[in-house]
């Protein structure tokens, strides 16, 4: 058959959050199974359709895969649509976070055919099997699909990849990384331009309420030869300087994490990382930062949340704050920029609670902080608390999205009280003169000015700079 796998134009922002790295881990289940297989990543296109509708154009494709995200849904519908008007033969398949959590949504669109629920590898290559031999999917695990009258069908769940080194690499050559090497990405500046996402666990044993829940609330790691090979690969054969570890929660072994660290420092490989996506504070410790630091990392951020120990226990990180200034203190003085996470607007939170989170990040060591606004993303145990509560602002509700109201605050509330702790932090320290010189880097400068301007600047004069933009 002839599978493309497809990442919409995301319609939220300007950015990319780098390659689409679910498409390029089920890429290779189909070329194991000899399918053809391309993946198109409109995230790159400023002719998103025009670049479809050519693609579509240049063979019989049989099946389209899409992965997504709840603030990348909009864009993965509106490509579905237009491909299966272009061709309704088509079969399409979601996959991710949000077709998993709204699979009855999902599926009672008309460009819908299939919804693989959670991990895709291995329900992945079942569909691929009992779609060539043109069988039945009711045996399929771990999916959903309309029946011919209409009606969804869920099969029986699966279990999770317990051998998570057994999953193929991606599918890395089917990416044109130069693309993404120039792109404009949502992470941290890279230190090097060649720089790549990669996943070295699935999986989180904590149970925070805002997380999600696609890999489940265990902790599934490669080991670290697994890992060091992916590195290997990408270093020697594409060029790869920097690496950016997407994990959930890439220290909770910290045995493992140090072994990772020590051969990438015996190979000598020049390589940097950067943390992105939070790693937890109580399994860092001297060693495992100093290790850290001698693999080449530059920049960590650590998920906080609030300085509140009501509001840690409410949203059930229960994290050890006192450990906050010694982790800090480590990497700074092993060279390490760290940023600190923080959130705003839990139900029952209270703004003098937000007021001590704002005061607690001010008191810290960390470089930089970003202060969001709580979402409350469909699934996820926040989501089911607000609606039962009745605490969400029925004026601000958008399909895929609720925002938290209560007696305490609104969202216009919570902004102000944003711009607030920005002013704090960046004041505090004179961190705001150790930010000025990267305001005059070419490939952080622009991110920091938009950052600035939509935190920063009323509403008009937005919308003036987008338009002259």
């Amino acid at each position: 058959m002839n599978v493309l796998l497809i990442r919409g134009k995301p319609t939220f922002m300007d950015f990319i959050v780098g390659i689409p790295i679910g498409l390029a881990y089920i890429a290779p289940i189909a070329q194991k199974k000899g399918h053809h297989v391309e993946i198109l990543d409109l995230a790159l296109e400023s002719n998103p359709d025009e670049v479809l509708c050519a693609k579509a154009k240049e063979r019989k494709w049989d099946l389209a895969g899409f992965s997504s995200m709840t603030a990348e849904w909009e864009g993965a519908e509106i490509t579905a649509r237009l491909l299966k008007s272009l061709d309704p033969s088509i079969t399409n398949i979601f996959g991710g976070q949000h077709p998993t959590i709204s699979t009855d949504q999902v599926l009672a669109n008309e460009f819908a055919d299939l919804v693989c629920l959670g991990e895709g590898e291995e329900t992945f290559a079942e569909v691929l099997d009992t779609l060539s031999a043109g069988g039945d999917f009711s045996p399929v695990k771990g999916l959903a699909f309309k029946k011919p009258n209409g009606s969804i069908c869920r099969t029986a769940p699966r279990p999770p990849i317990e051998d998570v080194d057994s999953i193929p690499l991606p599918a890395y050559e089917l990416l044109d990384l130069d693309r993404y090497a120039v792109a404009e990405s949502a992470r941290h500046t890279p230190k090097y331009k060649r720089a790549i996402q990669i996943f070295t666990s699935r999986g989180c044993p904590w149970r925070c309420i805002y997380c999600h829940d696609l890999f489940g609330k265990k902790f599934h790691p490669r080991s670290p030869g697994n890992v060091f090979r992916e590195i290997e690969l990408l270093y020697h054969d594409f060029a790869i300087r920097e690496f950016m570890i997407e994990d959930d929660i890439f220290n909770f072994d910290m045995d493992r994490a140090k072994k990772i660290c020590d051969l990438i420092i015996e190979s000598d490989m020049e390589i940097a990382l950067q943390f992105g996506n939070g790693v937890r504070l109580e399994r860092l410790d001297e060693e495992l930062i100093q290790k850290l630091a001698a693999a080449g990392t530059h920049h960590m951020c650590i998920a906080i949340e609030s300085a509140s120990p009501r509001i840690q226990k409410l949203m059930r990180k229960n994290l050890k704050l006192n450990q906050v200034n010694d982790v800090v203190t480590w990497s700074r003085k092993y060279g390490i920029e760290t940023l600190g996470f923080f959130m705003i607007g839990f139900p029952t939170e209270t703004v003098e609670e937000i007021k001590m989170t704002m005061r607690f990040a001010s008191r810290t060591k960390f470089d930089e902080a970003l202060f969001s606004i709580v979402i409350p993303y469909l699934g996820t145990e926040l989501s089911h608390q607000i609606i039962n509560e009745d605490l969400y602002d029925e004026t601000q509700h958008a399909e895929q999205v609720h925002r938290i109201k209560t007696e305490e605050f609104d969202f216009k509330k919570l902004k102000e009280l944003q711009r607030k702790a920005y002013l704090m932090f960046f004041l505090t320290r004179f961190r705001f003169i150790k930010m000025l010189p990267k305001l005059f880097r070419v490939r952080s400068s622009l991110k920091y000015l938009r950052a600035i301007e939509r935190n920063f600047l009323p509403s008009f004069m937005r919308r003036e700079a987008s338009r002259i933009n």
